[in-house]
């Protein structure tokens, strides 16, 4: 599968977003370590890039740290801290809303079943589940 043409076909959606979805050790990270090296962009890891940063400022710290990124496509692939125990951040949300400025390629540890997106959590009892809207974002299976 072509990412940059995926990810090309993004760049007129109100959401610029491609979620990379699969279990854990699908391949998933094998992915998007494989488009960096192709581009020369860096993947970001927001675990430690926002380290200390409070959950509820999150958002803010995140659209400052774009305000300096200058590469054509955010790649996000750790991202524990938006649903560690106590995060009241919810994922997907934080992930639109970055992706009307900037396409973003990031792993999604689930699968689609039944219309629904699951987000599987190892850490917490609950897995998060989501409506597939292809409005909302584009994804590939892994």
């Amino acid at each position: 599968m072509d990412l940059t043409n995926k990810i090309e076909e993004l760049n007129e959606a109100k959401h610029k977003l491609l979620l990379i979805i699969g279990a854990p050790g699908s391949g998933k990270s094998k992915v998007i370590r494989e488009y960096s090296q192709e581009t020369g962009i860096p993947i970001i890891d927001l675990d430690k890039i926002f380290i200390n940063t409070a959950p509820d400022q999150l958002m803010n710290e995140m659209k400052n740290f774009l305000k300096t990124y200058n590469q054509k496509v955010l790649l996000l692939d750790n991202k524990k801290i938006l649903y560690a125990k106590n995060s009241t951040i919810d994922m997907m949300e934080f992930l639109k809303e970055i992706s009307q400025e900037i396409p973003v390629l990031a792993t999604w540890n689930g699968k689609i079943e039944d219309g629904q997106l699951y987000h599987i959590r190892k850490d917490t009892p609950e897995d998060l589940i989501y409506p597939v809207n292809n409005e909302e974002f584009q994804y590939m299976l892994c």
